[in-house]
């Protein structure tokens, strides 16, 4: 009797061990080819749905934008700062706008917004150059566009 429930057990285990890793594999190649994979495991770390890692991407990327919108406040007033507040505040519009995509089901639409949003973190870095002056704020805004480059990236993966 002893030996049946041995048995019974170890199978029970074999079977879990092996669905948590074909679970954690699966999630593991969300960012095999992801444009920068670091920020892709911070964001897609245990999960292993692309849709989900997407949404995560789009939280994450509102959040950190206004964290650097706050820091572009703290900078001396200028020209580029403005621009860069009012690409921030653009770019917060284009990643909520992502999730409304998400929801009705238009992932090309929703990849067009990160790319946008993408573009409006660029724009900021290009504002600076154009001005022949340094931005103050430049590892903010490489890290945002990083972020939206993975979402880009992850909503390419949803089917």
């Amino acid at each position: 009797m002893v030996y049946k429930d041995y048995s019974f057990f170890s199978y029970v285990f074999l079977a879990t061990t092996v669905i948590l890793l074909a679970g954690h594999v699966h999630g593991a190649g969300l960012c095999d080819n992801s444009p920068n994979k670091q920020v892709c495991y911070s964001i897609v770390y245990k999960r292993t749905d692309p849709r989900e890692a997407t949404v995560a991407a789009v939280h994450k990327l509102v959040d950190q934008t206004r964290v650097a919108k706050v820091v572009a406040q703290r900078q001396t007033n200028s020209t580029e700062i403005t621009k860069c507040i009012t690409n921030f505040n653009g770019a917060i519009i284009n990643t909520k706008d992502v999730l409304l995509e998400l929801d009705e089901g238009d992932y090309s639409d929703a990849y067009s917004l990160f790319n946008a949003a993408s573009n409006k973190y660029l724009g900021c870095d290009e504002k600076f150059s154009y001005a022949n002056k340094t931005n103050p704020i430049a590892k903010s805004t490489k890290h945002l566009k990083a972020m939206a480059e993975v979402g880009a990236y992850l909503t390419t993966l949803i089917k």
